[in-house]
């Protein structure tokens, strides 16, 4: 049984080892920089910590389904960079400056959400949290539309609309 254990501990270690390097490659292939994923992934972390503890403070009802929705929907979150990445490099643009800057909003966003969270631990009360990720979400969305419009504009010089 003991031996059962340690080969299911070894090959969920090397699991996450071979998605951690995927990732890795993923973020290199697109040039975006390692270190700020890292530093968004720790402050995700925190913030999914912090959250917990608040939800706890105010005596929400805490379930296991909705701690992973939290997580999915904070990991969501990473694949906005990377769509654009993966957008600009299929387009030839140089979007790198764009991807960081989005990169950095994030993990302002983030660094936010854990002092909100903080404060609301504190004082024992839900404080105002702006939804800075949301907002970002719908400039991207508008950012790319705009983008096509340009493009079917090039492709169909006559078409108006």
């Amino acid at each position: 049984m003991i031996e059962w254990m340690e080969n299911a501990g070894d090959k969920i270690t090397n699991g996450l080892g071979a998605a951690k390097m995927f990732l890795y490659g993923i973020f290199v292939f697109l040039d975006m920089d390692i270190d700020t994923v890292k530093i968004l992934a720790i402050l995700m972390a925190i913030d999914t910590v912090f959250g917990l503890i608040k939800a706890l403070r105010l005596k929400k009802k805490v379930t296991f389904k909705l701690l992973i929705w939290g997580l999915i929907t904070k990991l969501s979150v990473l694949i906005i960079p990377m769509i654009l990445a993966l957008t600009a490099k299929a387009l030839s643009f140089d979007f790198t400056w764009f991807v960081t800057a989005i990169l950095n909003i994030i993990v302002v966003a983030e660094a936010f959400s854990i002092v909100n969270n903080i404060i609301s631990i504190k004082e024992g009360k839900e404080t105002e949290n702006e939804d800075i990720i949301t907002r970002l979400l719908h400039a991207v969305r508008n950012g790319l539309s705009t983008i096509i419009d340009r493009l079917f504009k090039t492709i169909n010089p006559e078409d108006k609309e």
